[in-house]
């Protein structure tokens, strides 16, 4: 995988989030959502993911470490259930309401394709490629604690955009992230996953809403494995449908 490569992906999901919004906002929908006080205090929606870690590097640690460069995709799919906390407070850009959320991901996947590994040797400066067959890995997440700041300031009559921050739990059915292809290193089948994300809720409806975000989440063991190879950063899209009662 080159450099640019990576690149391309980013711009691509964030190509993705614009052309998408853009074609909702410019459909005639009936919502009136600046105060989403009026859609009654509860969201509850289904939405899907996808994502990867750009520059993604993996190290297998010990007295020789070696560094392989790795292509990685994430999918995800889930249910999210939202209460909103309280009247637009604030002026401004920044008037709106907070909204705690709790995401549950039944269907959780990292999905490491077929690809020509490259390699080097941080203690002996020796290198090559090699193929690898890849690797599934199947999972189930939850993010139990997620606050969401709904812009209703900046809202219009069809849509309000919001930003949020939160962490929550990732469970594998083998150890992950893989430390290193060549030398396999206990890591562990439960991290940690703090996160950030921006997105726009867009209604098509007086209660019913098309929602995209754009997410960036760390993937770390803190700890709970003899290895801990983590991912710095995961970049991810969201889009899914909620209702508001």
């Amino acid at each position: 995988m080159t450099s640019e490569q990576p690149r391309r992906r980013v711009w691509r999901l964030l190509l993705a989030v614009v052309s998408l919004a853009a074609a909702a906002s410019l459909t005639n929908f009936y919502g009136n959502a600046q105060e989403l006080a009026t859609h009654g205090p509860w969201q509850i929606g289904a939405f899907a993911a996808g994502g990867f870690p750009p520059n993604y590097e993996a190290n297998s640690g010990g007295s020789n470490p070696i560094d392989v460069g790795l292509q990685l995709d994430l999918l995800s799919a889930g249910v999210q259930i939202g209460r909103v906390l309280s009247a637009p407070r604030g002026r401004g850009f920044l008037r709106g309401q907070g909204e705690a959320v709790v995401e549950v991901l039944p269907f959780w996947l990292a999905h490491y394709p077929s690809q020509n590994l490259h390699y080097y040797s941080q203690r002996y400066g020796y290198g090559g490629y090699y193929l690898w067959e890849g690797q599934n890995i199947p999972g189930a997440s939850v993010t139990p604690l997620l606050f969401r700041w709904n812009f209703t300031g900046r809202a219009s009559r069809r849509s309000v955009p919001w930003a949020q921050l939160g962490g929550g739990l990732l469970w594998t059915n083998h150890k992950f992230p893989v430390p290193n292809p060549l030398m396999i290193e206990s890591t562990s089948v439960i991290n940690f996953t703090p996160q950030g994300a921006v997105g726009e809720s867009i209604f098509i409806k007086k209660n019913r809403s098309l929602d995209f975000a754009f997410k960036a989440v760390h993937i770390s063991n803190a700890g709970l494995g003899v290895n801990n190879p983590g991912l710095d950063i995961t970049l991810q899209f969201s889009a899914g449908y909620s209702w508001w009662r």
